[in-house]
Order: C-alpha cells, then structure tokens, then sequence
C-alpha cells in the first residue's frame, strides 16, 4: 500500500505506532475594536487516537472548524491551552511536517489535470533524492486507492464534486501524513458520494492515522463509519470518546435518544440547548474524562508561551511552516512550468487578451487610418497615441486581477504546508508572465504603428514597442498586487480609481504649463505622462522636420513647433524610459512585499 511505497521513496512514513493528539483548556478568542473580544473556544478538551476515524458534530456557529484550524496549527494568534502529541508538547513545526489539513474550500489549479496536479504536488512535496519511478509508483498507488482512474487526464474544473473531494485528499496523501484533519469534506456532496468519500476517509484511519474531520449532519448510514465522536456547542465540547459510549454519557445526563433516531441529529438537537443545565453537566463529565492531561501543564504551558511570544511576530511564519523538501532550482522549474501550462488553457484571460489586442489594433487602424503623417491630423493622432496608452494599460491591467485571485488561494494553501519559498513563487510568477506581457503589446503596436502611418523608421518603432512594453508590465502589476491584496470587487473598484488621477496629470487632457503651481509635481509622479511624452518623442522628435501638409495651411507643420506647444521638446526619451523602468521596479518589490503581508494575513 501506499504506507510501503511511500517509505521506499524515503520520505514517506511507514506504519506508525500508536499515536494519541490531546488538548486541554483550549482557549480562542477574536478581538474587535468594536465588539471588544469574541470567544470562540472555550477550555475545549479531547483526545483523538490513530486508528479511529473521528467525527467533530455540532450546530452552526459551535466553533467546529475554528477547533480544526487550531489543532492543525493553521491559527496561533490569541490561542492559549495545552496540546499534547503523546504526552508531549505540540512542536509546530514538526506537528506541521507530519500532519495534513484539508480545507472545505480546497483549491486547486483549474487548468490542470488530475494526473498534472497530483505530479506537481509529488515534484515538490518528495525529496529530491526521489527517483521518478518511486514517485511514479506513488501515483498510481493514490490513483488506485482514490479511485482516479476514470478522471486523471480530465481537467480539475471538469471533474465532479466528490472526485475533487477525493483529489484534495490524494495531494495531502502524497507524503503519507500520520495525522490528518478535514474540514466538513461532504459539504457539497450527494449522499452515495458522501459515502465514498468517508470510506476513503475509514479506510485511510484504519491503516493507523489519526483521521479528524468536521461533518455537518451526517446521516445515520454516515454515522455508522464514524469510530469516535466529539461534540461541541457554542465554543464548548459537550462529548469526546468512541461513539458506543456516546449515547450512554448523554442518557447519564438526562438525554435519552429516541428508538431509531439518527444519533447525529440527536446530538445536535441537543448542542442547540446549550444553555441547559444538563448540557453543563456533560461539559463537566468531559472535562473529567480529560483531566489526566493536567500533569503535563507545566510542559504544556511553555509551549503556549513559546506560541505567544512568536505570534506577533514574523518569524511565527517559519514557526509553523515546514522546510521544503526540494531545492530553489526545482521549486522553481516545477511553479513556471505550471503556471505557463495553466496559462496557455486560460481562454479569458489569455488567449481572449491577445484576440482583443489584435482585434483593438485593427479597429484603431480602421479609425485613424494613415492620419500619423499628416500635418493637418496632428491632434487626432495625438488622441489615437494617448488611446494605445490607455489601452494597453487597461487591457492588461484588469485580467491580471482575476489571474491573481485565482492564484492566491493555492498559493498561501502551499507556501504554508512547505511545498517552495516565496522567493521561488514571486520569480516563477514575473517569469510565467513575460510572455504574455511582450506579445500582446507586440500584436498590438505592430498592426497599429503602421495601418496609422506613423514614421516607417526602425528606430522609432523600438521606442514606441519599449514604452508600450513598459506599459503593459506596469498595468499587469498594479493588477496583481491589488488582486492579491484585495477583494475581487474591492480590486475592480481600486484599478480605475487610483487610475484616473494619474491620467489626469499625464498632460493630455491639460498642458502642464497650465495647472496651478501646487498642481504641478502632481505630474511628477504621473506614470502617464512619462508614457505619453515618450510616444510624442518617439513619433515627432529626433529631427523629423515639417510634416507633409496636404491643405492651404498646416498650423502644426513644424513637428518641433507641435512639440514646444506642448512642452515636450528636448531628449528625454531615455528619462522617460528610466522612469518608467524605476517605476516598474518600485511594483515588483511591493507585489513582493504583498504577497509576504497575504501569508501573514491568512496565519
């Protein structure tokens, strides 16, 4: 089985000895500035044992999931108690190493295969002393056991519900985790493949996993696979034990299940009344049946200090975050094939973007057909240059923020659990996007330079390529960083709002010799007007002389008259390059500086 293989890839763990997880006081509380503090957990104790597949039930609200992410390790902040692996304080980050979350909303890579997400997860989770045949090996133990077969060359969006269910299991599987935790993996599910699915879950406790997941009214068919049960309500823990017990604790307390009544609705019709003085008694029953852990307090209490003091912290991210098992190289060879393989199937937001970019050119060429050298047109092309700014700004801009949230979910998911550093991401991900940033301005300013007749000469057609390059790059970051930081609404509303200010100080819609003076160094810091002296450079300066004028009189016939009227005359294409270039520089590192702030938020 996969214990055996695993093992033989040497990173993989074989049958494990008896393992018991036991917490004790545990304590969580959120704090609000408006609220004040909001206690979620309170002096919850249990014990869960390798083996046995558990069951966390309770109503909505009773603090379930919060209890999950806790013992996970997935919250540190405002948490106080004792957990104990086998008598022993928790180590975060070993727990981490040996353990496994599987969140209700798992995300994985859409664009992939499931036979493709499961060989990322192995290149990156397996050491690399790995050979391809042991983690070959691997796969198709987990295709075997998950029952795969029928979807592994099937793209994740495509494959059903209770397949992605069993393919967030097999990625955590990958390493052969001792200690596994789901939250509420039937939600969404029909009952047949609630069903399979926990008897995938049995199956994998009953090889000698500790095996936890939150289920939200199981049915009676459902209950039976259950081998221990913990109750919670409000926060508390009402039971925790085998469920053969369950029902005779609960009649101790003077709640006697109906005859043929589905033990899990009883118990939660039963946390629903948790302000009864008999639900106290069960409280305390329980509390009894785990006071044992009291006599590793004092180990267990330097644990809690370590967690606090670190928690405030940013070395708290290494804390709980295991090493990663593969160097910086192959992280970053396995992240950019990914990403460039997710983004030669995106049809919205990228092969779309290119269709668009060329449609747009040539729409643009249709409008302002062969107007750049003629003298009586000098204004209209003016607006058809400032039109390719804004275009290809926008037109890469606001894809770019429905790319990054779908990236940043799997991206917090991995980092955390120690698949690759942020270092190997954050360049995998600029270098995944160069060519989409080089061939849609590419496709764009080579129809349109031309079908508009601006100057045929070389020169001025690698300036103009360059700021549309610049450009293009620059939009896609300020997408991305406000993606990542941001709401997908939030985002949406920010892009073009923190855009039109810019653009109006880009000196196109005013000369800035005519803004106020307290106005003016507003332009200074204007990325717009860098691009936009840059193309007019580019197209009228350098010498280019008077302009062909096919009418009587041709006021801006001069292209160094134009250009003084406009206040852009000089050479200082190579400031405006530089500047832009600072400007880009300056994105790159607070997109890196976000997405270190994400990891943070998410702890």
């Amino acid at each position: 089985m996969i214990e055996n293989v695993a093992t033989n890839a040497g990173n993989g763990l074989a049958k494990q000895p008896s393992l018991e997880l036991q917490f004790n006081q545990l304590c969580y509380s959120i704090k609000s500035t408006q609220k004040g503090s909001n206690q979620i957990l309170n002096d919850t104790c249990g014990a869960f044992r390798s083996g046995r597949l558990t069951a966390i039930l309770g109503p909505s609200g009773a603090g379930k999931s919060t209890l999950l992410n806790v013992l996970a390790g997935f919250r540190v902040r405002d948490v106080s108690g004792h957990i104990l692996l086998n008598g022993q304080p928790r180590e975060l980050q070993s727990f981490r190493k040996m353990s496994s979350y599987i969140a209700q909303n798992f995300i994985t890579p859409s664009l992939l295969t499931v036979m493709e997400t499961l060989q990322v997860s192995v290149d990156l989770k397996l050491p690399s002393a790995t050979s391809k045949q042991q983690k070959q090996q691997i796969l198709d133990e987990i295709i075997e056991v998950l029952n795969l077969h029928n979807c592994r060359r099937t793209l994740v969006r495509d494959i059903s519900g209770g397949e992605h269910k069993r393919l967030s299991i097999g990625i955590e599987l990958i390493t052969n985790p001792p200690i596994m935790f789901f939250d509420e993996p039937t939600s969404g599910l029909d009952s047949v493949a609630s069903h399979q699915v926990l008897c995938y879950l049995q199956r994998l406790a009953h090889q000698g996993r500790i095996v936890v997941c939150v289920v939200h009214q199981p049915s009676s068919r459902l209950m039976q696979l259950f081998d221990d049960i913990l109750v919670m309500s409000h926060g508390e823990v009402l039971f925790s034990g085998p469920q053969s017990e369950m029902l005779d604790d609960f009649k101790a307390s003077g709640f006697i299940c109906p005859p043929y009544y589905n033990p899990g609705d009883f118990v939660l019709d039963v946390g629903s009344e948790s302000s009864n003085q008999r639900c106290e008694t069960l409280i305390s029953q329980n509390k009894a049946k785990h006071d044992s852990i009291q006599s590793f307090k004092a180990a267990a209490d330097e644990q809690t200090a370590l967690i606090k003091m670190t928690a405030s912290t940013a070395a708290d991210l290494q804390l709980i975050r295991p090493k990663e098992q593969v160097d910086f190289w192959m992280q970053l060879r396995v992240l950019l094939m990914r990403h460039l393989r997710s983004m030669s199937r995106d049809l919205l937001a990228v092969q779309m973007r290119v269709i668009m970019h060329i449609v747009v050119a040539l729409l643009l060429g249709v409008v302002y057909w062969q107007i750049g050298n003629d003298a009586v047109k000098v204004i209209s092309n003016v607006s058809c240059l400032f039109f390719i700014v804004l275009f290809v700004f926008s037109g890469n801009a606001m894809p770019s923020i429905l790319l990054c949230l779908q990236d940043s979910p799997v991206f917090i998911r991995e980092y955390y659990n120690g698949c690759y550093s942020l270092r190997a991401y954050f360049i995998s991900k600029v270098l995944a996007d160069l060519p989409l940033q080089l061939i849609c301005p590419t496709f764009f300013i080579s129809i349109g330079y031309f079908m508009t007749g601006q100057p045929p000469e070389f020169q001025r057609f690698a300036m103009c390529w360059s700021l549309c390059v610049l450009t293009a790059f620059i939009g896609h970051f300020i997408g991305v960083i406000c993606g990542t930081m941001l709401s997908m609404q939030m985002a949406l509303f920010i892009v073009p709002a923190i855009t039109i200010p810019f653009l109006l100080f880009s000196g196109f819609f005013i000369r800035m010799s005519e803004l106020s003076w307290f106005m003016r160094p507003l332009c200074d810091v204007s990325y717009f007007r860098y691009i936009f002296e840059g193309l007019m450079r580019a197209i009228y300066a350098y010498d280019r002389g008077e302009l062909p004028c096919h009418e009587d009189f041709c006021y801006y016939k001069s292209s160094e008259k134009f250009l003084k009227d406009f206040g852009m005359q000089g050479d200082y294409f190579g400031w405006d390059v530089s500047v832009l270039a600072f400007i880009l520089l300056s994105l790159l590192i607070t997109f890196n500086i976000t997405l270190h702030v994400s990891i943070k938020r998410a702890l």
